[in-house]
């Protein structure tokens, strides 16, 4: 997954992103099945005495988006991604499940007559 950081007043260590970037992998095995063609775009705030974060991850039909804020960053992160995860796994569901099946004979039969 390529992950993109913005901070404003914010950074991020390479240290920190590489541990963030683990965590990032996780959703793209839902929605990619691991490709590596997944992106997402972290945008990090600090305003007064919090921190606010927003992920966006571009998908097939909507974006799917998580915010979280907190006073420890990672935190913030942390609640952000989990939101992402739990978008993810009902994205995932729906795409597994909501193919049709194909008609009954007996159905089709019974439509005839």
């Amino acid at each position: 997954m390529k992950v993109t950081y913005t901070g404003r007043q914010v950074e991020l260590s390479p240290a920190q992103s590489t541990k963030l970037t683990a965590e990032f992998d996780k959703i793209a095995k839902l929605l990619d099945n691991g490709r590596g063609e997944a992106e997402a775009h972290v945008v990090l705030k600090h305003e007064r005495h919090l921190n606010e974060v927003e992920i966006t991850i571009p998908n097939q039909v909507h974006d799917l988006v998580g915010h979280g804020s907190d006073p420890d960053l990672f935190a913030a992160i942390h609640s952000a991604i989990g939101k992402l995860e739990a978008q993810a796994v009902k994205v995932r569901e729906k795409q597994r499940d909501g193919k049709r099946a194909p008609r009954d004979s007996e159905a089709g039969a019974k439509a005839e007559i």
